[in-house]
């Protein structure tokens, strides 16, 4: 009888103890939400104010996102007593870090390829460029890849490091020509 009794208690008080932990959990989540949007709409206004290239402004955004869901996540593996597991989503900070800093990694590649097209002067959102056999306008750049868009209204998608290991050819630097001629062509892609 006494071993029956220590097996439901001790399947029973891992339950009871993470019961009262639920609420101070629940409240963490949604102010670490909204401390994320909190801090990305800070962030967003101050790269805005600071003319930095497009480009860069979106590499910039994509890895500071990424860095605040893993500090929220690592607070609540700690709050739900997981104190290894957070400290192994807080050391995956580290060797991303580590990775971008070897260029360990096709994925590390592009991002580190991804701030110097950014910071390039003949690479910006609305030029229209020529990768390869493919031309197109830059209709969008993130932490891996471009988004051109040709004149079929067809989206090409490229990895950061194939334009900075390749090349790119520009065509035209008229942003806000170009930005309408898009327009215009996704504009009669979606009419047929």
């Amino acid at each position: 009888m006494e071993t029956i009794t220590k097996t439901i208690e001790s399947f029973w008080k891992p339950i009871t103890d993470f019961i009262p932990r639920i609420p101070a959990l629940f409240l963490s989540v949604i102010i670490g939400y909204l401390l994320i949007k909190i801090l990305a709409w800070m962030l967003s206004r101050a790269i805005k104010f600071s003319k930095i290239p497009r480009a860069l402004a979106g590499i910039i955004m994509s890895l500071s996102l990424i860095i605040m869901w893993v500090i929220l996540f690592a607070e609540i593996a700690r709050q739900l007593g997981m104190n290894s597991l957070a400290v192994t989503i807080s050391g995956s900070l580290a060797v991303m870090a580590l990775a971008l800093a070897a260029g360990a990694s096709g994925m590390a590649s592009d991002i580190i390829a991804g701030i110097f097209l950014a910071k390039d002067n003949d690479f910006e959102i609305g030029f229209r460029i020529k990768v390869g056999g493919v031309e197109g306008i830059v209709s969008y750049v993130d932490v891996r890849k471009i988004r051109m868009v040709d004149d079929t209204g067809s989206v090409h998608i490229f990895p950061n490091s194939k334009l900075d290991k390749d090349g790119w050819m520009v065509i035209s630097k008229e942003v806000e020509d170009n930005k309408i001629e898009v327009k215009k062509i996704l504009h009669n892609k979606n009419k047929n």
